[in-house]
């Protein structure tokens, strides 16, 4: 029998009085709110870039109208959608989704989704020693 996985005590204290993420589950209203501050982000940093719907959405392999539907409401964002623009606009998906942290991911190469993606995927079979000798040759590199 599988036992339920425990919390890390790590992102549990970070986001203890995050109104979404320190909840087990949405009611409706919560829902609609989440997705409502979602798509004023998505706006707020399409204006940030001072460019157009159509601009934002044609660099990241999405049509205008889907945009316009996302950023008016009538559509809520697909996952897809939110990590297009995530790569190609360079922003933080924990900014995008629920607001925290940074809003713009710094990297210099446009291709760094699939190597931060194995790089997540590498972090997540270490062991917290390996994390540590790794968060030690970062801090040496910066």
């Amino acid at each position: 029998m599988n036992k339920p996985k425990e919390t890390d005590p790590r992102f549990e204290s970070r986001y203890k009085n995050h109104p979404i993420l320190s909840l087990d589950i949405l009611d409706k209203k919560r829902e609609a709110d989440f997705f409502t501050q979602i798509r004023l982000r998505i706006k707020e940093a399409r204006k940030d870039l001072r460019i157009t719907q159509r601009e934002f959405g044609e660099t990241a392999g999405i049509d205008r109208r889907y945009v316009a539907k996302v950023e008016c409401g009538s559509q809520n964002p697909s996952f897809k959608f939110l990590r297009s623009i995530s790569i190609k606009h360079k922003l933080s998906l924990d900014w995008v989704l629920y607001g925290v942290g940074q809003k713009n991911v710094l990297a210099e190469d446009v291709s760094y989704g699939e190597e931060l993606y194995l790089f997540k995927k590498l972090l997540d079979k270490a062991s917290p020693e390996d994390i540590e000798v790794v968060m030690k040759m970062i801090k040496k590199i910066l």
